[in-house]
């Protein structure tokens, strides 16, 4: 019986806290790049509308917006160059939306490895979120 007291409050506890943070992972030349969205950061963002047509932040200024991170986390190389892959509406719930904006190093030749990458998210208020920087061994 305690057991089964003890597990109901870890899972009203849980559920009262709600989901604290997500985090995304992106990996490149020898590094991993880690972007945590907080709650937070969420909930101080504005809500995409059901009734309006387009979200608060549009796809042409969220890829800029990620560009000017991009470029101040990676550049180009002679034997790469950073290419936009992707700009994706991604749902965070209850109204909330974050873009999700994808990149990838082009090898300057031929190549059948893994790409290196990298994920940046922009909210709906327009920030960016600067991914923490981490060696990957």
């Amino acid at each position: 019986m305690s057991r089964w007291i003890a597990t109901l409050a870890a899972i009203s506890l849980f559920v009262g806290v709600g989901r604290a943070e997500m985090r995304l992972y992106s990996y490149a030349f020898s590094k991993q790049y880690v972007v945590t969205i907080s709650d937070d950061a969420l909930q101080k963002s504005p809500a995409w509308a059901e009734e309006a047509e387009n979200p608060p932040v549009s796809a042409r200024k969220a890829i800029k917006l990620a560009d000017g991170m991009k470029d101040s986390l990676v550049k180009d190389s002679k034997d790469f160059k950073w290419t936009l892959r992707s700009a994706s509406l991604q749902p965070a719930g209850a109204g909330k939306w974050f873009w999700l904006v994808y990149y990838e190093a082009e090898f300057q030749g031929v190549s059948t490895g893994i790409p290196n990458y990298l994920r940046l998210v922009v909210l709906m208020d327009g920030t960016v979120i600067k991914p923490d920087v981490k060696e990957n061994k």
